[in-house]
C-alpha cells in the first residue's frame, strides 16, 4: 500500500509525457521498486526480531543499564519521538523495564514496542510503562516499534558488574 500512490503518480507521468522518456521512467521506476523492497525487507527482519542493518557497538548516552538489587534488576529508560533507548541487562535475573513516555515524545510511531524474541508486545501510555521478563541467553535482542521502523537492541551480559560500558 505504501508504494502505491509513488507509483499511481509514476504511471500517470508516464502516460501523459512523450514516448521519447518512457524508456528513463521505467529505469526509475525498477530502482525505486527494487530501493522500496529492500527497506521493507529490512523492516519484516527487525519485528521479526533477526539481527538488522544500523547498530553500533558503542553504548549511546541514553543506554539504560540495569540496577540489579537481590533477585531482580531494573532499568529505567525514556522514549524520544524519533527512537528507542539501548538497554543493558545480566542474563538469568528477572527484569523490570520501567519506559517514561510523556505527551511530547509519544507518537503513532513508539506507541508500541514489540520484542518477537520474548513474545512481547506493550503499547505504551503516557507516564510509567512497565515491562518484565528474564533473560536466558547471552547476546542481543531486538526490539521495535509496531511498525518495524523504529529499531533497538536489549544487550544480555553475564555479569553487569564486570561489564565496562564505552560511551559515545
Amino acid at each position: 500500500m505504501g508504494t502505491v500512490p509513488l507509483l499511481f503518480t509514476l504511471g500517470t507521468l508516464h502516460s501523459t509525457l512523450l514516448k521519447k522518456y518512457t524508456h528513463s521512467i521505467l529505469k526509475i521506476s525498477a530502482i525505486l521498486v527494487i530501493f522500496l523492497g529492500l527497506v521493507m525487507i529490512g523492516r519484516g527482519l527487525a519485528l521479526s526480531g533477526i539481527v538488522t542493518f544500523g547498530f553500533e557497538n558503542t553504548v549511546a548516552a541514553d543506554t539504560g543499564i540495569s540496577h540489579v538489587a537481590g533477585n531482580i534488576q531494573t532499568v529505567v529508560t525514556s522514549i524520544k519521538s524519533e527512537r528507542y533507548p539501548t538497554i543493558v541487562v545480566q542474563q538469568g535475573i528477572p527484569v523490570r523495564w520501567i519506559i517514561k513516555a510523556d505527551s511530547k515524545n509519544l507518537n503513532g510511531c513508539n506507541q508500541a514496542i514489540t520484542i518477537p524474541k520474548l513474545k512481547i508486545v506493550k503499547k505504551l501510555r503516557v507516564g510509567e510503562n512497565l515491562i518484565e521478563f528474564t533473560p536466558h541467553k547471552i547476546g542481543d535482542i531486538i526490539y521495535t516499534c509496531w511498525m518495524g521502523m523504529i529499531k533497538s537492541q536489549i544487550t544480555v551480559v553475564v555479569d553487569i558488574a564486570k561489564v565496562k560500558f564505552k560511551r559515545k
